[in-house]
């Protein structure tokens, strides 16, 4: 059981890079207009906007849901709260801080509920923010 465990780890773990690799993209082609987001943006600019804003949610949704849970079955861990599984990430050094990470998980639910149009564009500067680089 362990080692098909660790093989989906591994597994997961590419699949992180590669969409670690497309938000990274997508956060360089939103920069390139970040000065203009209080402007009216070409349909193309609000598309690359939207894509960045939904693969932050995706990322965040793999790395916590998937790759972190499953770093918690290999270790045999896999209880509690989405907070206790931060706080395992932080106490294993693969995350700097588990507080930081609820305020980005909070920000992926404000991605996913952004038919509050009121705070679209608040959820779009924090997610460029937030994003690696």
């Amino acid at each position: 059981m362990v080692e098909h465990l660790k093989k989906l780890l591994t597994d997961q773990i590419a699949l992180m890079r590669a969409a670690v690799q497309v938000l990274d993209e997508s956060r360089i082609r939103v920069s390139a207009f970040a000065d203009r987001l209080d402007s009216e943006l070409t349909i193309s600019e609000r598309e690359s906007c939207e894509a960045l804003t939904s693969r932050f949610a995706r990322l965040n949704d793999f790395l916590l849901q998937r790759v972190f849970r499953t770093l918690d079955q290999i270790e045999l861990a896999d209880e509690g709260t989405v907070l206790d599984r931060l706080q395992r990430a932080e106490a294993r050094g693969l995350i700097s801080s588990a507080e930081r990470w609820r305020e980005l998980r909070l920000l992926r639910n404000a991605i996913a509920h952004d038919y509050l149009i009121e705070s679209v564009d608040r959820v779009l500067r924090e997610s460029l923010i937030a994003a690696p680089n």
